[in-house]
């Protein structure tokens, strides 16, 4: 908080005020600050009289107070949006927050004329998983490609669930050819590392797709044409 404090206030130091010089440098930005808030309130400084100086200081005091007030809110909010936009179980963004990210890039993409690939990949063997073992059988090894996947990915790149064993990752500045080939390195790393349930080993088996982003389609559109099974 700047606490403000009248320039006839100030005093030098015991040896006149000059010794390293710190005092007169404070007495000038004190009349510098003094000059500049009489300035923007329209106050002449000679009428900065000790209750004038006792109402500014209560001022500003008040006004930190809304600032952090306003901080705290903001990180608030911030914090619920990044809870909204997470999915209830995966590590991964939910599909809500998927649409809206491919929308902003598929439109960016359009306008900058820059290339960008979606993938989809159906894990198809955690459905297998789930009849014969329950539920959360089939959510770890979700767990598990989810996780295989953000680590094989750019910063960039957006992973996200689309709701049940369907996942998405989005590749902005990716050519399809570039975005295919890093969802098979990843795709055949997953397969070449099997999951285990308890004691039994389950292989994971992933149908996938890739596409290149095209002007003027939606982000459903974009979802629909990759989905990996229309083959």
């Amino acid at each position: 908080m700047v606490e403000v404090t009248r320039p006839s206030a100030v005093r030098g130091s015991a040896g006149g005020g000059t010794g390293g010089g710190g005092m007169p440098r404070r007495r000038t930005l004190m009349q510098h600050l003094f000059s500049d808030m009489a300035s923007v309130l329209g106050i002449p400084e000679r009428r900065l009289t000790p209750e004038v100086t006792q109402a500014l200081n209560a001022l500003i005091a008040e006004m930190d107070q809304l600032r952090a007030e306003i901080e705290q809110r903001d990180a608030r909010i911030a914090l619920l949006e990044d809870s909204a936009a997470q999915d209830s179980v995966l590590p991964c963004l939910n599909r809500r927050a998927v649409l809206r990210e491919l929308g902003r890039l598929v439109n960016f993409t359009e306008r900058a004329n820059i290339a960008g690939a979606l993938a989809r990949l159906d894990v198809v063997s955690a459905d297998a998983l789930k009849r014969r073992h329950g539920l959360e059988a089939a959510d770890g090894m979700m767990v598990a490609v989810v996780e295989a996947l953000a680590k094989a990915m750019r910063q960039t790149d957006v992973v996200g669930s689309l709701g049940g064993t369907d996942l998405a990752v989005v590749m902005p500045q990716a050519t399809e050819d570039a975005a295919a080939r890093k969802v098979e390195s990843v795709v055949a790393q997953l397969n070449a590392n099997p999951y285990f349930w308890h004691d039994e080993r389950v292989p994971i088996e992933i149908v996938w797709r890739v596409r290149a982003f095209v002007a003027g389609e939606t982000a459903e559109q974009a979802l629909r044409r990759t989905d990996p099974a229309m083959g």
